[in-house]
């Protein structure tokens, strides 16, 4: 199974039209689909997601996601993860070894890079430049170079 584990930065990026990565983070969903990539996200991740919209934009893009996420889970086109307790300590466990060298790094982030290493999932839908402090086996697919988002599609 190829799987790609989607993060806050692109479920915002794709939920506002007026995000930078709108149209960028488009392309890799449009891609991620045609190539029949299977979407994987955590609860934290979502909470994450919920959270940062209702801020920016209130209910009238929060509520409209959750209705998207909640089609997505019950078509089977997204796999929700929880963060167990095992899960939990792993998340701790990266955020111990990153936190003195990473700055503004989220827990959330760390139980991402836990969930991905668990299982052996390579590829993050995201430009979030933490991603990048995860280690050699995770990589986000937008990079970031002086405010221009690129897309790099994933190596299988």
């Amino acid at each position: 199974m190829k799987a790609c584990f989607i993060d806050t930065w692109a479920f915002i990026a794709l939920a506002n039209r007026r995000d930078a990565g709108h149209e960028v983070a488009r392309e890799v969903d449009q891609f991620l689909d045609d190539a029949g990539w299977t979407a994987v996200t955590s609860e934290w991740v979502i909470d994450e997601t919920l959270t940062q919209l209702h801020a920016l934009a209130g209910a009238a893009a929060v509520l409209p996601f959750l209705d998207d996420v909640d089609a997505q889970l019950k078509a089977r086109r997204l796999l929700l993860l929880n963060v167990t307790r095992l899960r939990f300590e792993a998340a701790i466990t990266h955020f111990r070894a990153l936190a003195p060298k990473v700055p503004r790094l989220s827990l959330t982030d760390c139980s991402s890079f836990a969930l991905m290493t668990e299982l052996g999932i390579r590829w993050a839908f995201t430009a979030d430049k933490h991603f990048y402090a995860a280690g050699p086996h995770i990589g986000p697919l937008v990079s970031r170079v002086d405010d221009v988002l690129t897309f790099r599609a994933p190596i299988t």
